[in-house]
């Protein structure tokens, strides 16, 4: 490629840059944004300068070219009929554990970036909240080094642990079946007392006593009985 490299735009290029490349477009000439690292504007900051153009009502053409997520999703053997790509694994401990405690009820494939400094400590949380969940994670997709591994969060923890951790990582996260949505339901609704709940089903449902009593034991998995001494300890 014979034509000269215009600027950098990176994730701490401002407004001064991409006003800059306005200009540039504005004057006639045509720019590529190009990336070393996959497809640009997927995980990174090329978003806002592609927002600007358009904006402008200047043209944009797009040329497909490789990216970690989908090609990750492509190998991993997890469904792809349905998938959320969210970008990048949330950095601190009690933000990625509530992230992956609201993917319990998620039935759609979901796909990750996560940096070999926290891959480990990202595997640890999923086998903690969703041990039984099927996952794949591809390292340095397309390069020398390409690996993927799938099996649950202990069984690719296990085998993550066992080298030297190098490269990006892509996860794809099974979704929840049908059976685990509905037992994520059951033990959400556990956690609130009791009482709460049964004064909160006659209220939202205009229910009389035994109509309350009745749906909290088989919201529960309790019998009326058993209700009935909960509610009048």
């Amino acid at each position: 490629i014979e034509t000269p490299f215009t600027l950098s735009y990176y994730q701490g290029a401002g407004e001064e840059r991409r006003e800059e490349l306005i200009d540039r477009l504005r004057g006639g000439l045509d720019l590529a944004l190009i990336s070393d690292a996959g497809t640009p504007l997927i995980s990174d900051p090329g978003f806002k300068l592609v927002r600007r153009v358009r904006e402008e009502g200047l043209e944009i053409t797009g040329i497909p070219g490789p990216t970690a997520a989908v090609t990750c999703l492509s190998v991993s053997g997890q469904p792809t009929d349905s998938f959320v790509f969210d970008g990048q694994v949330p950095k601190k401990k009690g933000k990625k554990r509530k992230y992956f405690e609201e993917l319990r009820t998620r039935t759609r494939t979901t796909l990750l970036y996560d940096s070999p400094h926290r891959i480990e400590k990202t595997l640890e949380i999923i086998d903690e909240v969703l041990p039984e969940r099927s996952l794949t994670i591809c390292r340095e997709l397309t390069k020398q080094y390409e690996s993927t591994l799938k099996g649950t969060p202990s069984e690719v923890l296990e085998s993550v642990g066992k080298g030297e951790i190098k490269g990006e990582f892509t996860i794809a996260l099974r979704g929840a079946t049908e059976e685990e949505v509905e037992k994520a339901k059951r033990e959400k609704f556990q956690d609130i007392p009791i009482e709460q709940q049964y004064e909160g089903l006659k209220k939202l449902k205009d229910l009389s006593r035994k109509e309350a009593m009745k749906e909290l034991a088989n919201l529960r998995g309790l019998s009326r009985n058993e209700v009935y001494d909960a509610l009048n300890k």
